[in-house]
C-alpha cells in the first residue's frame, strides 16, 4: 500500500508467443492482446508478469503510483486507460461511490474460491460487488538497531526530539494522522473536530524533527543509512529486515496502527475485459499467488497460496503478524466531511 506522486511510467515489452491453454479458460479473442496495470510499486514479480504472457499472448504494461489519491486523479480524469487498478480499501469505496469502477463478472473467475472469508464482504465493498482481495498488511515503522537505542514498541519514538533529522514520514495524509491518533489513543477513524485538531497539532510539532516525507521508497532510504527510522508499509520494510535481521527491525506499535487491504478492481472504462478476467483469473492460482508473495513479501488472504509460500516468510510476524497485534489494527474508512478538514490542517502542516 503506496500524497500524490507522480506515477512512474514503464513498459514491459514480453514476446507474444502463445503457450499451452488450458480448456475454458477466458483468454482473449484475436486483436484483444493487451492489458495495462496501474499498481503500487514493487506489487507484480516480473516472472509472475513474463509467465502469464507465455501462457496467454497477452502483452502486460503498466504504471506505478505511490498514493490512493493519485488512483482517483486519474480515474476522475476521464482520460486513464486502464484495466485494473489496485486500491486500497478506503479508496475502493470512493471510487465505487463515484462510479468509476465497473462491477466484476465472478463466474468468470473459477478460483475465486481461494480467497479467505476473513478479508471478504468487508464495508467498503459488501460482497465484493466490485474488487477482489490482492494483498493485506499493516503500516508501522523500520528502524536502525545500530542507531535507535532499546527496542521499541510504539510510536513515541517518531515523536521523540532525541531522533531529530532521521525521522521518514510516508508523504501520506491518512497515515500520517493515523500515527497521531493511534499515539494519543485515538481511532484513526476519528471524526471529532477536537481529536484531529489534536493530531493535526502533534503532527505540526513533529515536523521539525522529519528529515523527508517520502512514498516512493523509503525502505531504500531507512537502508542506506539515511535516516534510523522510516514510517512505512510492512512488505517493503520487511524486505529490508530479511537482508539485514541483525542491523533493521520492523515494529507493529502496541497502542495499534493501519490494517490494510488493497484489492484489484476494474475501471469503469476498461477495455480489454477479457485479458482482464484472464489475469484476474491467473493471479488467483495457488502457486502463482504464491509466486507473488515470494517476489513481494507482503501477505496474501489467497488461503490455497499457503503451502506454497516460503514458510520463512509465513513464520515472519513483520508479514504475518500474530491475531492479538492485528486486533489491535484498523481499516482506514471513509470518514466523509472530516476529510476536508483533515486536508487543511495537512495543507498548514506541510506548508509551514
Amino acid at each position: 500500500m503506496e500524497a500524490v506522486g507522480t506515477a512512474a511510467a514503464i513498459l514491459l515489452a514480453a514476446a507474444l508467443g502463445c503457450g499451452p491453454r488450458e480448456a475454458g479458460a477466458p483468454y482473449p479473442g484475436p486483436g484483444e492482446k493487451k492489458l495495462n496495470v496501474y499498481i503500487w510499486s514493487e506489487y507484480l514479480p516480473k516472472e509472475v508478469i513474463d509467465e502469464f504472457t507465455r501462457r496467454t499472448g497477452i502483452a502486460v504494461s503498466y504504471d506505478l503510483y505511490d498514493s490512493n489519491e493519485a488512483v482517483l486523479a486519474k480515474l476522475e480524469s476521464g482520460v486513464a486507460d486502464y484495466d485494473l487498478v489496485v486500491p486500497s480499501d478506503y479508496m475502493v469505496r470512493i471510487l465505487i461511490h463515484q462510479g468509476l469502477l465497473r462491477p466484476l463478472e465472478k463466474a468468470r473467475l473459477k478460483h475465486l474460491e481461494n480467497l479467505d472469508p476473513r478479508f471478504l464482504d468487508k464495508g467498503f465493498d459488501p460482497k465484493n460487488a466490485y474488487s477482489l482481495p490482492y494483498v493485506w498488511g499493516t503500516t508501522g515503522y523500520g528502524y536502525d538497531r545500530t542507531k535507535v537505542a532499546g527496542s521499541p514498541d510504539s510510536w513515541a519514538p517518531l515523536f521523540d526530539p532525541k531522533n531529530r533529522g532521521q525521522i521518514l514520514m510516508l508523504d501520506d495524509m491518512r497515515e500520517c494522522f493515523a500515527v497521531a491518533l493511534k499515539h494519543q489513543g485515538r481511532s484513526l477513524n476519528s471524526t471529532d473536530p477536537k481529536v484531529l485538531r489534536a493530531a493535526a497539532d502533534l503532527l505540526e510539532k513533529q515536523k521539525p524533527l522529519v528529515k523527508t516525507y517520502n512514498s516512493g521508497d523509503y525502505e531504500n532510504i531507512l537502508a542506506s543509512g539515511d535516516v534510523w527510522l522510516a514510517h512505512g508499509y510492512n512488505g517493503q520494510l520487511a524486505k529490508v529486515v530479511a537482508q539485514d535481521p541483525k542491523r533493521f527491525a520492523y515494529v507493529l506499535p502496541k497502542e495499534g496502527a493501519t490494517l490494510w487491504i488493497d484489492s484489484v478492481c476494474v475501471p469503469a472504462r476498461a477495455r480489454n475485459v477479457a485479458s482482464i478476467y484472464a489475469f484476474l483469473d491467473y493471479i488467483l492460482e495457488p502457486e502463482v499467488n504464491a509466486k507473488i508473495v515470494d517476489g513481494i513479501r507482503y501477505a496474501s488472504p489467497n488461503r490455497a497460496a499457503r503451502r506454497f509460500i516460503d514458510p520463512a516468510i509465513l513464520a515472519d510476524p513483520a508479514v504475518y503478524p500474530s491475531d492479538e497485534a492485528l486486533a489491535r489494527c484498523e481499516l482506514i474508512e471513509d470518514i466523509g466531511d472530516a476529510t476536508t478538514t483533515m486536508d487543511e490542517y495537512w495543507t498548514e502542516i506541510k506548508m509551514y
